[in-house]
């Protein structure tokens, strides 16, 4: 067994004194009576004036030593864990998920059944016992560096609440494990959360997981999101997708408001564990932000951080557009269609290089180009800066596609028929430049796209609208290998699709299938919402956050308490989440009561 504070055995020099006033005689002061009768007990009295007689009655000096002995040990706070002579290092990790909102069944929500679980632990912090305190959400932090101070934990701890962020565990054990990493002795990792996760232990420590959490039924919002609808800019189209994460069927509305008037009504009806989506449409003339909000009614479920969701309606600004061509009716009819673009026509004698500065993207419909530009968004046809002279690829077929780039978004082209197409390829070195080819024939490209320069958004008002004419410092280029006039392409659904994402993608804007409103899911620890950021110019824009993660609503994934008591081992220096010295300190006030009881039920005088 060890002392924490081994100078309180001092206090031992105090049991002679003890003793001693057990012995001390009693005075009497003297009394004249009216009889003898009281004489036999006066002798009795004298009797025990002896030495040996006065220890006749042992119980109450017995009871005042172990009394003593009792608030001796408890000050010099011992404890029985042989990882104090090196000492001990534990993090303590708590989950501050969007899910840890949930509340339980007696009405407490995960996250304080989580705080109440760590200060249990915190009391068990000492001088060789030393802990931190972490949270993990959207990302992982340290809120209490290694101490051993108890009242800076407990602080630190009750300071924790749940974020509206997702995520994992991991960032938070990959950071535990760099704070131990120059630790003596004993490490421990100790995880407070609501479901026993597949965790991997970092350097190999140990990971101890405190389960809060019991299997809970919920509704959620796993979707919102609108888009203006690319033949008529006041239309927009709405999409929502609520899932029921229960046992039981869910019937109920959701409400949407734009700016705070009631937009419309939709009813849902889900089976257990089913999810559905609703799509609608609706026509705002003047949507400046364009704030909307989706409003489960008559839900009253464990989590209600997902039944609102966010979304805005900002007006995509017109992108001016150049063709240069020497005749092409599918791409002039093409760009004559898209209300959001307004093109104009040029004949190939006329184009000058300086022009481009004019437009956000220019056309070049199989015009010589033998380099990169200097500046400037360009679409090359056919004849492109990335050819390479060789011969012509005779009949491709597309063999690979990332459906993700925003070129191709939507647009499916496998089904497409190339006569022949130019041999294209990627400079080796390309300087600033990063390029990709997300559409291939093989190892051929069929498509490439690149751009150089900072990412930035385009510039919003601070209505939160983006401004007509914004430029972006990102220069971007795509060339496709071949002529319309060589494919089928013209013909298909995805020509209209890829040109569109295409010259959007080129002008700093989303492609035809992108969302319009600037929507995100929950990575940080910001809470959802509509956050306005502004830039270091001066402009702003608004971005609508949302939680949007079925891991955290999905609250059946859950361990009950009782299946998980067994996940963590129960601290070894601690009795019902206390150390030995508060439990020593209460025995000596049992037995001080108990003494005291006797003592007036003239047992122990």
């Amino acid at each position: 067994m060890t002392f924490f504070n081994p100078w309180a055995f001092g206090f031992a020099g105090l049991v002679p004194v003890i003793v001693a006033l057990y012995l001390l005689k009693v005075r009497r002061r003297p009394v004249a009576i009216s009889t003898l009768m009281f004489w036999q007990r006066v002798l009795q009295e004298n009797q025990r004036r002896a030495l040996f007689q006065r220890l006749r009655q042992w119980l109450s000096l017995l009871l005042h030593l172990l009394i003593f002995a009792l608030v001796m040990l408890a000050l010099t706070r011992p404890t029985i864990d042989h990882a104090v002579h090196e000492g001990s290092s534990t993090v303590l990790i708590l989950d501050t998920r969007a899910r840890m909102q949930a509340s339980e069944a007696d009405g407490v929500t995960r996250m304080e059944k989580a705080v109440n679980a760590a200060l249990t632990y915190a009391r068990q912090a000492g001088p060789f016992r030393q802990m931190a305190v972490q949270t993990s959400s959207g990302h992982a932090g340290v809120r209490q560096g290694f101490s051993g101070d108890e009242k800076a934990l407990r602080e630190s701890i009750q300071a924790c609440a749940a974020s509206d962020a997702g995520g994992d565990l991991q960032p938070a054990l990959r950071l535990a494990g760099d704070l131990l990493a120059s630790r003596a002795g004993e490490k421990k990792i100790v995880v407070f959360s609501d479901r026993a996760e597949a965790l991997a232990q970092p350097a190999a420590l140990p990971i101890q997981t405190v389960t809060v959490g019991t299997a809970r039924d919920n509704i959620a919002i796993l979707r919102f999101a609108s888009r203006a609808l690319p033949a008529s800019p006041e239309t927009f189209e709405i999409l929502a997708e609520v899932a029921n994460f229960s046992a039981q069927p869910w019937t109920g509305n959701l409400e949407v408001s734009l700016n705070g008037r009631l937009l419309d009504v939709r009813p849902f009806t889900l089976a257990a564990g089913e999810r559905k989506s609703s799509v609608f449409s609706t026509v705002v003339e003047k949507p400046g932000v364009g704030k909307l909000i989706a409003h489960l009614a008559a839900s009253d479920d464990a989590l209600p951080l997902d039944n609102v969701a966010y979304a805005l309606l900002p007006r995509e600004p017109i992108r001016k557009v150049l063709l240069v061509t020497a005749g092409n009716w599918f791409l002039e009819k093409l760009l004559a269609a898209d209300v959001r673009l307004r093109f104009e026509l040029l004949a190939p004698d006329a184009y000058q290089p300086a022009m481009a500065a004019n437009f956000d993207a220019v056309i070049l419909d199989d015009q010589p180009a033998a380099a990169l530009p200097e500046s400037g968004n360009f679409l090359y046809l056919k004849q492109s800066p990335f050819a390479t002279g060789g011969p012509a690829l005779e009949q491709p077929i597309v063999t690979d596609a990332d459906s993700q780039h925003p070129a191709l978004r939507l647009a499916s082209l496998e089904h497409v028929s190339f006569a022949r197409a130019v041999e294209m390829a990627i400079p080796r070195e390309p300087g600033a430049w990063k390029f990709e080819a997300p559409l291939r024939f093989g190892d051929q490209p069929l498509l490439i796209a690149g751009e150089r320069g900072s990412t930035s958004s385009p510039q919003v008002g601070s209505t939160g609208s983006p401004q007509v004419g914004s430029t972006s410092s990102t220069q971007r280029v795509a060339a496709l290998a071949f002529g319309l006039t060589d494919s089928d392409l013209p013909l298909r659904v995805a020509f209209p699709l890829l040109m569109a994402n295409t010259i959007h993608w080129l002008a700093g804007g989303g492609g035809a299938g992108a969302a319009d409103n600037e929507t995100m899911r929950q990575s940080d620890n910001e809470r959802n919402g509509f956050h306005e950021h502004r830039a270091a110019d001066g402009s702003s824009r608004w971005m609508a956050v949302n939680t949007f993660d079925e891991g955290e609503s999905d609250l059946r994934l859950a361990k009950s308490e009782a299946a998980a008591a067994g996940a963590v081992g129960a601290p070894r220096v601690v009795l019902g989440g206390w150390p030995l010295w508060p439990w020593l300190a209460l025995a000596a006030a049992v037995l001080f009561t108990g003494e005291w009881w006797l003592f007036h039920r003239r047992q122990t005088e």
